[in-house]
């Protein structure tokens, strides 16, 4: 819920600072290969922290409102979300 709401509030933020031209960019990011992270069983989409932080630089330059990092997180993301509640309930995770 704190993701959710931290989302909303930067949506918010996004929308008020909009004419005066200050952008507001959410990050959402999947698992990073680091220290905590290294030799984890399951871990196999990781992406290196240097490639988060090119992609984060490439969608702050341009004014991207959300982006997924990495960029493939995106539609594992878009897939999730379009799963109806009652079956994502039933999904075994």
């Amino acid at each position: 819920s704190a993701k959710a709401g931290l989302h909303a509030y930067a949506q918010g933020l996004r929308a008020r600072l909009f004419k005066s031209g200050i952008g507001v960019t959410t990050v959402k990011p999947g698992f990073l290969d680091t220290a905590m992270t290294w030799g984890g069983e399951g871990m196999f989409l990781v992406a290196s922290p240097d490639d988060a932080a090119s992609d984060i630089l490439t969608a702050v330059d341009k004014n991207k409102d959300v982006i997924y990092t990495p960029k493939f997180w995106w539609m594992i993301m878009t897939i999730i979300k379009h799963i109806p509640e009652w079956l994502m309930k039933r999904l075994a995770f």
